[in-house]
């Protein structure tokens, strides 16, 4: 019998774990995003307790049993093309946290994180005092590796620490 990743997965390449929401009570439903392609499966699944099961507005998908899974609430698997997955950062907490609007960098990724680390970077000189266990401290040093592994042209690479961002731009 194939593991529940395998199921979930049905083929795709797995692209990203991402917590979206922290909260430790066991899933009960699966939120499936929809397909990248008409007729595929989906590209997101997401696993969610009763009280989320309407979090996250801005992931369209539809609900389902979780049948067992014991997944904890707010774990996301994404298996949708690097470029959309950056795109859903962008949309979901970066552009949001920084203003960093992907669009005006013609979809040169590099260069939409490093102006967004560079903005990061202002915004805690400003503040000058923050103590190094403040979480957008903690953001802006994991965007920092985002950031490089976007500039060696690594894009993939950069999406994992991207997703630990948007775990802890959570936080905020």
């Amino acid at each position: 019998m194939p593991s529940l990743f395998a199921q979930l997965a049905a083929g795709r390449q797995f692209t990203s774990l991402r917590a979206l929401l922290s909260c430790s009570k066991t899933a009960t439903t699966l939120r499936q995003g929809p397909p990248v392609e008409a007729g595929a499966a989906p590209a997101w699944i997401g696993f969610l307790c009763p009280a989320h099961v309407d979090a996250l507005p801005a992931w369209p998908g539809t609900a389902a049993d979780a049948d067992g899974t014991r997944q904890t609430c707010g774990a996301f698997l994404d298996f949708r093309p690097t470029e959309q997955l950056l795109q859903s950062h962008a949309d979901l907490w970066l552009t949001p946290l920084t203003g960093v609007d992907p669009n005006a960098f013609d979809g040169v990724w590099a260069d939409v994180l490093q102006q967004a680390d560079r903005v990061l970077q202002a915004r805690l000189e400003e503040r000058g005092d923050a103590g190094e266990d403040e979480p957008l401290l903690d953001l802006a040093s994991v965007l920092g590796i985002a950031c490089q592994n976007a500039a060696e042209g690594d894009l993939h690479q950069a999406a994992v620490p991207l997703a630990i961002c948007e775990t802890i731009a959570g936080t905020l």
